[in-house]
């Protein structure tokens, strides 16, 4: 018998975007329920809760698109359906310029992608492209946010466009308060954030012609909307 034993060790790989997407979407479905449930007037708790679950739903839904382009370039277009589906061309390309890319801004990094491939377009003007730039936005106020007075959170552009999409406030927030944070902060959105997520990344993989690593998962981010006001 040898003298040592030479043990083999698999290396193995997590991927966060579809964790990331199934959480907000868990998130959402559970501030919509404490929308259907709280009274006009609830404790402190629940409100507490849902504002939580909404904000929860929001990072990790921009959180995704993060995850997922980073993905791409440093493992490759079809990184997720196995070495079999891999395009190694790709991925020897795109890899060594994966911190450059990755200077850029988060659908400025899915543009640069597909032109480095020579695949089409992503439409700027168009969704689910407005919507994704919009949650970004989101996102970074939430991360970065810096308490204002209301007339000054008004005047914001962001709040203006997130102000247009018309979703209904919880019925426990009144119509007096400032639209940032308090009406904004709402299931709908909650909601919203996961299907824009999911929208973009599914649209950045027809672009380049293969399954979207979100295909797998679709019956678990199906979230309730309700109608806008």
């Amino acid at each position: 018998m040898p003298s040592s034993l030479v043990s083999a060790k698999a290396e193995v790989r997590y991927s966060f975007t579809a964790q990331f997407l199934r959480g907000a979407a868990i998130f959402a479905t559970r501030a919509n329920a404490i929308e259907e449930t709280a009274d006009v007037s609830p404790s402190d708790g629940p409100m507490v809760e849902h504002r939580a679950f909404v904000v929860g739903a929001i990072l990790q839904s921009a959180a995704a698109l993060e995850s997922e382009i980073s993905e791409v370039i440093v493992h490759g277009p079809g990184h997720h359906l196995g070495s079999n589906a891999l395009d190694p061309v790709a991925r020897q390309f795109l890899s060594p310029m994966a911190d450059v890319i990755d200077r850029s801004q988060t659908l400025r990094r899915y543009e640069l992608v597909l032109h480095l491939l020579r695949k089409p377009k992503l439409s700027r003007g168009h969704e689910p492209y407005q919507s994704a730039d919009l949650l970004v936005k989101l996102r970074n106020e939430l991360v970065h946010y810096k308490s204002k007075w209301g007339s000054l959170m008004d005047r914001e552009k962001l709040f203006a466009r997130l102000e247009n999409l018309r979703f209904a406030r919880p019925k426990f927030v009144p119509q007096s308060t400032i639209f940032f944070p308090h009406r904004c902060l709402n299931a709908s959105l909650a909601s919203w954030t996961v299907m824009v997520s999911v929208a973009f990344i599914d649209g950045f993989y027809r672009q380049i012609g293969i399954v979207s690593p979100l295909a797998a998962h679709a019956v678990h981010l199906s979230v309730p909307l309700r109608p806008r006001v």
